[in-house]
């Protein structure tokens, strides 16, 4: 048994993974150019066996409860076949030609509702509350001045939180 072992320097030194099909863990063994056996047990685990199968990159997942040692050896001669080691390869290079992590955070910001998050009061600063009953949205320190000067009272808060984003990227994560 090992302990923590980096993935990006394991998989440089195998020829195939072989792993539970977590997001991270998928991605590490194919951004190495390495076919893939996945073994899930839960979560989105057999979505992403699915897809490195799909993609030609390793053989069909094995549940974990269907998991023998005749059914592993089978599984990592099939990813070892040349048409699955190169598919892996050719994504490993797509992968490495990508700028994930600037196009994650493009989208992100591109998706940002910037000015539905400002304080009606000091826009330069993020609302946390709303105004009972209005559209009013303030920050912690517009709403802690004017608690303090008695324009308003604590009851007249709600949190101000904008469901409907949070509600609409749970929708699309969930199969």
């Amino acid at each position: 048994m090992l302990g923590n072992v980096p993935h990006d320097w394991l998989f440089e030194h195998v020829s195939c993974v072989v792993h539970h099909g977590g997001a991270g863990t998928t991605a590490a063994g194919i951004a190495k150019g390495k076919p893939t056996v996945i073994v899930p047990f839960f979560g989105d685990q057999p979505f992403w066996g699915a897809m490195i199968a799909n993609a030609g990159a390793g053989p069909k997942p094995i549940p974990y409860k269907r998991l023998t040692a005749e059914a592993l050896a089978g599984a990592i001669t099939e990813a070892l076949q040349p048409v699955m080691l190169e598919r892996a390869i050719q994504m490993g290079d797509k992968i490495r030609e990508e700028s994930g992590c600037q196009a994650g955070a493009q989208s992100f910001h591109q998706q940002l509702d910037v000015e539905n998050l400002r304080c009606a009061l000091a826009p330069e600063r993020a609302a946390v509350w709303r105004i009972k009953k209005t559209n009013v949205t303030l920050s912690a320190f517009a709403a802690s001045v004017l608690l303090n000067i008695e324009e308003l009272h604590l009851n007249d808060l709600r949190l101000y939180v904008r469901y409907h984003h949070f509600k609409a990227a749970v929708a699309v994560a969930d199969p």
